[in-house]
């Protein structure tokens, strides 16, 4: 995302889909990302109408990761 924390379309995806539904992580909590977020770096611009509780459940998360893959508008970047 526009900070570089969140490294894959999977992470985005749980992470609008659980923002504020997960427990905020303590220090050094191992769930980060997972079963727990930090907190939001500026809290005065969270979405909070569209985003943070889809009530998606872990497999219908990986359906629409699956769809988002299948997107393209043909372009491919170069490998590093």
């Amino acid at each position: 995302m526009h900070n570089g924390y969140l490294k894959s379309l999977k992470e985005v995806v749980h992470f609008y889909n659980t923002r504020d539904t997960l427990p905020r992580c303590k220090s050094e909590d191992r769930g980060e990302n997972v079963t727990c977020w930090p907190a939001p770096e500026n809290p005065e611009t969270i979405n909070r109408k569209q985003l943070g509780d889809l009530k998606l459940t872990g497999e219908q998360e990986d359906l629409l990761v699956a769809f988002l893959k299948t997107l393209t508008d043909g372009y491919s970047q170069p490998a590093k």
